[in-house]
């Protein structure tokens, strides 16, 4: 099972949230499949899936990654492996990390 958590920041308005999550939740329906968010949580996503979700679960971190002024409302942001932990990451330093 893969799952990319998100944990919006707790100072972005609630007003914002929904606006927020609605962009979430399309970059996770995209042309590999759709998985939905599964948290009750409104500061809180997660979107999960088995091995025939992983391409769209990877693609959906790639579509929020292009939205403009998402990243910087997000605290924090992991990728869960549960077959492979070695793969476990924190998103927001991985896209912090420059490429040379």
């Amino acid at each position: 099972m893969y799952s990319s958590i998100i944990e919006i920041k707790k100072t972005v308005p609630r007003e914002s949230l929904a606006g927020l999550r609605k962009i979430a939740e399309g970059a996770f329906m995209n042309r590999a499949g759709s998985v939905e968010n599964s948290s009750n949580n409104p500061y809180k996503l997660v979107f999960r899936g088995g091995e025939d979700k992983f391409g769209c679960l990877e693609l959906g971190m790639l579509e929020l990654k292009r939205e403009n002024n998402v990243l910087n409302q997000i605290a924090l942001w992991h990728w869960i492996d549960d077959d492979d932990p070695g793969e476990n990451c924190d998103i927001l330093k991985v896209l912090a990390t420059p490429v040379y």
